[in-house]
């Protein structure tokens, strides 16, 4: 979907940006982004960029009086204006202006780079270029190789049973070459993935990626499966330095494969903007992973300084414990004993000694909604940048 001026405040691109005039045209479609800090180059702003400046002499009535008039003449789509640097607020007669001709005024916090806004903006603004990116994933090669292959089997009754979900599994942008050690991951992860399924169809690779079609009893065993994938991902970072990223997505009524694979670049192009260093991501929790990394780069060391993290993290590596891997299970399923223990393969009283075990490791207050939601958020964090 082309990017609005509804988006940026939406998805919370920068937060603490606020759309001050101009809700009717909320849905103005940005082409482009031009940036003056001095605004002295109005008459040059092309039809759909979003203009952005610092406002620097903005406070100037009479050389600024009929600006947001020649904006809209020219068929820009807005104005972004950073305050804190020139000018504390917007000007009251630039607002009133904006008001009368509907045109979108949005306020920048000072805590932004212009270096930043712009690589966020023109990467959503690519976003529909995707296809042409093979860094992320290789659509010519995968599409028909897939296609066929999935046709064949639900022809022959295989996967009919199930939904079918579409994983693929890729570096992002080349961070790594072609190895033993990328071999090793692909073939950890295709273990993974062939035991975990219901329905195993198949699986190609090329170079730094790897897709799969399977077939899961539903959209929760997907998740499952994700979830696995994102503890191996985050060993062999550990272990090898390898950059990699896992998304997933549902087929509909086992169709629309063209569809999953588009959604799963996608998602890697989301992974790659906000700049994780690993994870996975099912296609519809993307707009969250957006927004953690609004939490990311407001505070980059909340997952370091949350002891009870560094305490399990510690652990495991010294003892194997999966310490890390219990408390994220047992967060996802809202406290309940019986469901987590069935994720991660124990009994339940197995379960609860290990969490005596981390209680008295850490001190975690179990029964306390704050600590479980300060761990949780913690743990996120460390999945996708730490």
């Amino acid at each position: 979907m082309p990017l609005t001026i509804r988006d940026i405040i939406e998805n919370n691109f920068f937060p603490g940006t606020e759309l001050i005039t101009g809700r009717e045209s909320a849905g103005n479609i940005i082409s482009w982004v031009n940036v003056q800090e001095i605004l002295d180059a109005v008459d040059m702003v092309g039809s759909g960029e979003l203009l952005i400046t610092t406002g620097f002499d903005l406070a100037d009535h009479n050389r600024y009086f009929n600006l947001i008039k020649r904006l809209k003449a020219k068929g820009v789509v807005g104005l972004m204006v950073q305050t804190g640097y020139y000018v504390e607020s917007i000007p009251v007669y630039i607002l009133e202006s904006a008001r009368k001709y509907k045109f979108p005024v949005l306020e920048l916090p000072a805590s932004f780079s212009f270096s930043e806004v712009l690589k966020t903006l023109i990467s959503e603004i690519n976003r529909e270029s995707i296809l042409g990116n093979q860094s992320y994933l290789d659509f010519n090669y995968f599409y028909p190789k897939l296609k066929k292959k999935l046709t064949e089997s639900l022809s022959r009754g295989i996967g009919n049973e199930r939904e079918i979900a579409f994983l693929a599994v890729s570096s992002v942008n080349i961070y790594n070459e072609a190895g033993s050690d990328i071999n090793e991951a692909f073939e950890t992860i295709n273990s993974l993935v062939v035991f975990s399924c219901d329905t195993y169809i198949c699986h190609f690779e090329k170079g730094l990626q790897m897709t799969f079609c399977i077939g899961v009893e539903n959209a929760a065993k997907l998740k499952d499966l994700m979830d696995e994938i994102q503890v191996v991902l985050i060993k062999l970072s550990k272990k090898i330095g390898l950059n990699l990223f896992a998304a997933a997505d549902m087929l509909v009524d086992n169709n629309n494969l063209e569809q999953a694979i588009k959604h799963c670049m996608e998602a890697f192009q989301t992974l790659h903007s906000i700049r994780a260093i690993r994870g996975t991501c099912i296609y519809e929790h993307m707009p969250f992973l957006k927004k953690l990394y609004s939490i990311y780069r407001t505070n980059t060391l909340y997952s370091k300084e949350n002891k009870v993290l560094r305490l399990l993290l510690d652990k495991d590596r010294e003892s194997d414990s999966d310490y890390i891997k219990t408390m994220k299970f047992y967060l996802e399923e809202n406290g309940n004993i019986t469901r987590a223990a069935k994720r991660l393969f124990i009994h339940r009283h197995t379960l609860i000694n290990r969490m005596e075990s981390i209680k008295d490791l850490t001190g975690f207050k179990f029964d306390d909604f704050y600590e479980r939601l300060d761990l949780s958020l913690a743990l996120i964090l460390n999945d996708f940048f730490d």
